[in-house]
Parts: structure tokens; C-alpha cells; sequence
């Protein structure tokens, strides 16, 4: 059974128009977006593109404005039996915000629980979004908190996908990955996220990653898309 699953970072929503000709191209069957409005207009526009809603988390506020991670599905392809979010360590600069705003949106991790209809498999994503104002260190704690979640012992299929925020350090976190028993779709890929500095200056950082376990990669590619800072990434596994 092949199944096809998309990440992106959508800046602020602000590539949220323009996925929608990358979702009908590439037709994933899986998608995980961070950094959507979590209004209802935001969710429903995908929604009428073919796509469920399985959750959403909110993650942070940006003026009157709530930003967070969503996890959509196909549903003539797999069906969601089970969806939990958790909460991630915080930074400092979360707790400030919370003392200024009094509003407190930790880091959330949005796990939900499919089958496969075709052939019943079960399979568990994961949609992360870590802390962008923050230390490696916290972050590895945030990932610790995730991988912790997960049953090494199960043969079931394992999907964790998003925007790890990890732009240095890499042999600490691939070994985390290697102790976990996960396997990396984006290992292909040396940049996933792009931002220019006066117009001049190229930074390239590699923070977006998608994990798997119990399944097989076929593909996995970047796609040009530059209506964010982050670019889709798309994967397709034999589950």
C-alpha cells in the first residue's frame, strides 16, 4: 500500500493560497501543516480541497491572530481512530509572553492515530512544531518528550513530520533518532527552509524533517515552492 504525506510550514498562513495547486498536483494522502490560522475559514479551505481535518493544537499568538499545527487526511484512504495532543517544555520567552499577554499557548504536539482501509494497518503521526526562540537544549528536551511517547516495541508504522526549528548540532539529534529506532525521509534533502537578508544574502537552514519506522521510503523530493520561508516536503512510503 503506497501512502503519500506532505509537510509545510506555512509562515504565518501566509502560503495557505498557494498550497492549494501543490495539494491537487501532488494529491498526498497525509498533510501536515504548522504555522495555519486555526480559525474556522482557514481549516474549512482545506477541507473543501477533499481533505478531513483529523486536529489541530493551537501554538502561538501573532497580534489578535492564533497560529498553530493542523493534521489533515484523506479519508477515502485511511481513517482516524484516535487524535491527543501534548505539551512540550517551554522557553523563557514562552513564559514571558504568557506574563505579558496572559495567554499561554505551550509548544504542542499533535498526535493522531489512522488505519489504512485498505489493507487495516495502523499508522501514528506526529505533527511538531519546536520552539523557534530557544536553545538547542530545550529543543532536544521537546524531542526527547515526543519520542518518549513512542512504543518501541510496536511493529505498527510511525510517521513524526514538521518543523524541528534544529539548525545545528545534527550528529546529537541523528543519533537520537538512530536510539529510537526511526529512519529519516528527508536525509536527501540539505535545506528546507530559505530566507534572504536585504535582498542579498541567502540563509539556508535545514529544519524541517520527516521520521518514519515500520515502513518502506519510495521517494521523497523539496518542492519549489516559495510562498513561505519553509518548503513543502513530500514523501511516499510503502506501508
Amino acid at each position: 500500500m503506497k501512502l503519500t504525506t506532505l509537510t509545510y510550514n506555512l509562515l504565518y498562513n501566509k502560503a495557505a493560497m498557494h498550497v492549494e495547486s501543490v495539494l491537487k498536483e501532488q494529491d498526498p494522502d497525509i498533510i501536515f501543516f504548522q504555522e495555519i490560522l486555526t480559525d474556522e475559514q482557514s481549516l474549512e479551505r482545506i477541507q473543501r480541497l477533499g481533505y478531513r481535518l483529523a486536529d489541530f493544537s493551537n501554538s502561538f499568538v501573532r497580534g489578535t491572530r492564533i497560529f498553530g499545527v493542523a493534521t489533515f487526511y484523506k479519508p477515502t484512504v485511511v481513517s482516524l481512530t484516535n487524535s491527543h495532543i501534548f505539551s512540550l517544555p517551554s522557553s523563557l520567552y514562552q513564559f514571558l509572553t504568557y506574563i505579558v499577554k496572559n495567554k499561554k499557548y505551550p509548544r504542542t504536539v499533535l498526535k493522531n492515530e489512522f488505519v489504512i482501509k485498505e489493507t487495516g494497518q495502523k499508522i501514528t503521526t506526529y505533527n511538531i512544531h519546536l520552539t523557534p526562540v530557544a536553545t538547542n537544549g530545550l529543543r532536544m528536551k521537546q524531542i526527547y518528550s515526543t519520542f518518549s511517547d513512542l512504543d518501541l516495541q510496536s511493529k505498527e508504522a510511525v510517521l513524526i513530520a514538521g518543523d524541528f526549528n534544529y539548525p545545528y548540532g545534527r550528529k546529537r539529534f541523528e543519533s537520537m533518532i538512530a536510539d529510537y529506532g526511526l529512519d529519516e525521509a528527508t536525509s536527501n534533502v540539505y535545506f528546507t527552509h530559505e530566507r534572504r537578508i536585504l535582498g542579498l544574502f541567502s540563509i539556508r537552514l535545514k529544519l524541517d524533517y520527516i521520521l518514519f519506522k515500520n515502513m518502506k521510503l519510495s521517494s521523497n523530493q523539496k518542492i519549489e515552492l516559495k510562498h513561505s520561508d519553509h518548503y513543502p516536503i513530500l514523501s511516499k512510503f510503502e506501508v
